[in-house]
């Protein structure tokens, strides 16, 4: 599995070098790969890649072909391979060097991936969750260990941005479920059911306790944090994403949209009475 990010990494990193010859001089992994909790065929490989200076619009064209073909190759070989897996990409943010050492609320990202596509100017990734996993777990394939970054820290923004996020985007997720249309539709796919569940789950985990929890280790808390009905959901939502064979007693496909925005509105609904019980600064 280690095999397998270092490939699409290496791939990566070649791929920008040429696109931008000298220009990134740091490159941390973040998300699963640096959590140890890569799952094959199902994570996608996040990065923070840091530049001296920002990028000009022949540099952000050049590398948003770059962007392109590799993402076109990963189509290709996911549809090639049996069984069928989810394409392997490398999803991150370009940021200044010294944007790391400041609030991420503060920072304007030079651009992003996601998939195919590049923004610039924008990226949700810059946020106080990926700084903490930088900051705690980031994997230096290029440039200083994050240790010696002065990455900036703040825990009441981690938890303050986080009830931000499940009360703000996570809301209106679980609200457009209930309504038919393509969110709903989705929801029919347990790729789609997890990103929810395991998401506010971990997010439920950070406005608990402060800390960034893996996938797994947020579905594991879920089931004694918010109470023994959720578990055939979430049981099943743990063993697609860990390729485990489907529980006996798992939630009807049909019922995947109603059921996933009920727990998504619970996790969210308990979040709030924690953090209110908190009090300040949260």
């Amino acid at each position: 599995m280690q095999a397998t990010v270092d490939e699409a990494v290496d791939r990566y990193l070649a791929s920008v070098d040429r696109a931008l010859p000298g220009r990134v001089s740091g490159f941390y992994l973040v998300g699963s790969a640096a959590l140890g909790a890569f799952q094959a065929g199902r994570s996608d490989i996040d990065f923070v890649a840091l530049v001296d200076h920002r990028l000009s619009p022949a540099e952000l064209a050049s590398l948003n072909r770059a962007q392109r073909h590799l993402y076109r190759a990963a189509l290709v070989e996911s549809v090639s391979s049996l069984p069928w897996r989810w394409p392997l990409v490398c999803n991150g943010v370009y940021v200044l060097k010294e944007d790391v050492a400041r609030s991420p609320l503060d920072v304007v990202p030079l651009a992003s991936h996601v998939g195919g596509r590049l923004t610039a100017d924008a990226g949700f990734d810059v946020n106080p969750v990926t700084w903490r996993i930088l900051a705690e777990s980031g994997i230096a394939v290029r440039g200083l260990a994050p240790a010696k970054l002065r990455i900036w820290r703040d825990d009441a923004e981690l938890r303050r941005w986080t009830l931000g996020n499940l009360n703000g985007y996570w809301r209106r997720w679980a609200g457009d479920l209930r309504r038919p249309g393509q969110i709903a539709a989705k929801a029919l796919l347990l790729r789609y059911v997890a990103w929810g569940v395991l998401g506010t789950s971990r997010m439920h985990y950070t406005i608990t306790t402060g800390d960034i929890a893996t996938k797994t280790q947020a579905c594991t808390y879920a089931l004694g944090a918010l109470g023994s009905g959720w578990q055939p959901l979430l049981e099943e939502t743990r063993a697609y994403w860990t390729g485990a064979s489907r529980p006996q007693h798992a939630t009807p496909r049909l019922s995947r949209p109603r059921v996933t925005s009920d727990f998504v509105l619970a996790a969210i609904n308990s979040a709030v009475v924690i953090a209110a019980r908190a009090g300040p600064p949260i």
